[in-house]
């Protein structure tokens, strides 16, 4: 009881203050923070797993994964929080899945959650159970920014993926709507069934806890290296709208601040 007093107490103190900085939710007066995650690499599954399981992040990051199929690219992949997610085994719909995320130190991470999930030997369990991975299963790690060049779809030609997915990441990144932009460059648009997937945190539609997020996002930003005051819901339509790809599903969770996407590729009318 005492810990929800003084996290209530928190936000009303945070929600009461006027904000140093009344433009502090535009991109523009938001510093690069990306950097932060190299140095919180090693503790970050430790920093973020409790709340992620008890508001139910990790379910919907379940359901996210659940839709992707094909050739899929993960981008942002931080530790690897959605790896046990994805549908890799033998008969599943994930051809090859390929990891980007500009910190090393995170790709590491992700790289020793995926042999510790499917390494050749498992020691037994209760259930003694093991995951047999599609024989022809192609699984790639790389240190890239998002908004560079990406490595092609291990596939036939235009060699491009069939699912993009990326969960906490236009929080992270100085150029978000570019980031969008040269996701959209890397699907297959040809493929109707092609998707983009989105998992995002930013403003809410309540103003009151606006004002909490601006209030603490300069703090927040600086410890965590994201900013969660974002537009994040402006940021995805203008992308869309600019690239010909329409958001074909949209939801708002937690008050507004969880926001989830599935864009795909637009239906010209003949």
């Amino acid at each position: 009881a005492g810990a929800i007093a003084y996290y209530l107490g928190e936000l009303f103190v945070a929600a009461s203050k006027t904000c140093d900085n009344p433009h502090i939710a535009e991109i523009s007066e938001q510093k690069d923070v990306a950097a932060r995650y190299d140095e919180t690499a090693d503790s970050f599954d430790s920093e973020v797993g409790m709340s992620e399981w008890l508001i139910g992040i990790n379910k919907n990051r379940a359901q996210l994964a659940a839709g992707c199929h094909g050739h899929v690219l993960e981008v942002s992949c931080g530790t690897g929080r959605n790896l046990g997610y994805y549908d890799v085994s033998a008969g599943g719909r994930v051809d090859s899945l390929t990891l980007l995320d500009l910190s090393a130190p995170m790709i590491d991470v992700c790289k020793k959650k995926w042999e510790a999930l499917y390494s050749d030997y498992k020691k037994p369990g209760w259930f003694n159970s093991r995951v047999v991975l599609k024989p022809d299963l192609k699984i790639r790690f790389a240190t890239i920014s998002a908004l560079e060049e990406m490595p092609l779809a291990p596939t036939d030609y235009p060699k491009k993926y069939d699912t993009i997915i990326q969960t906490m990441g236009l929080c992270s990144t100085d150029k978000p709507k570019e980031l969008l932009e040269n996701l959209v460059r890397h699907l297959d648009t040809s493929n109707p069934d092609a998707r983009i997937l989105l998992l995002e945190h930013g403003r809410s539609y309540r103003e009151w806890l606006n004002k909490v997020l601006d209030n603490s996002a300069q703090k927040h930003a600086e410890l965590h290296g994201c900013w969660f005051n974002r537009d994040i819901g402006a940021i995805v339509e203008e992308a869309a709208e600019k690239t010909g790809l329409e958001v074909s599903r949209q939801r708002r969770k937690h008050l507004g601040t969880t926001w989830l996407f599935e864009l795909k590729p637009k239906v010209v009318a003949e």
